[in-house]
């Protein structure tokens, strides 16, 4: 009987041990995807008045995005994991790299795939996957290089 009574006592603490260790692993694996930071290359306007293919790989600038910048770019400010007013915001869910817009836009994979531009508005939430063009107005932004956080 005393044993019966101790099994009983004893399996609730087995299983809230079980949960905890399960979420546990969830949230560790969440963060483990986390991206911690991408390149965003434009032609630099100071040093060229070419547009498309006319414009040559020294003609251009890459920045490096990392979590909590903001970063000046082409008139347009860049962030990571720092939401600014403004700013084309990235960040982190669930392994995806997103873009929370402040402004229409429109999007391309690259290499194309042939279906063109997708058109976004401001405020969407967009994921960014793989080597992305970005286009603001006149302007081309091409992420790239998305690093995530070593496990």
């Amino acid at each position: 009987m005393k044993k019966q009574l101790l099994i009983l006592l004893c399996l609730p603490l087995l299983f809230s041990s079980c949960v905890n260790d399960s979420q546990h692993k969830t949230s560790k694996d969440s963060s483990s995807n986390a991206i911690i930071s991408f390149s965003v290359t434009s032609k630099n306007p100071e040093l060229t008045s070419s547009s498309g293919k006319d414009v040559s790989l020294n003609e251009m600038t890459t920045i490096n995005v990392q979590s909590n910048d903001n970063i000046l770019f082409n008139d347009f400010n860049f962030t990571l994991d720092n939401n600014v007013d403004g700013a084309l915001n990235f960040y982190s869910d669930s392994g995806n790299l997103m873009c929370n817009t402040s402004t229409n836009i429109s999007l391309m994979s690259m290499p194309p795939t042939g279906n063109g531009l997708t058109a976004y508005n401001k405020g969407d939430n967009i994921v960014i996957t793989g080597t992305t063009l970005i286009k603001i107005n006149s302007i081309n932004f091409v992420i790239s290089n998305i690093k995530y956080k070593k496990q």
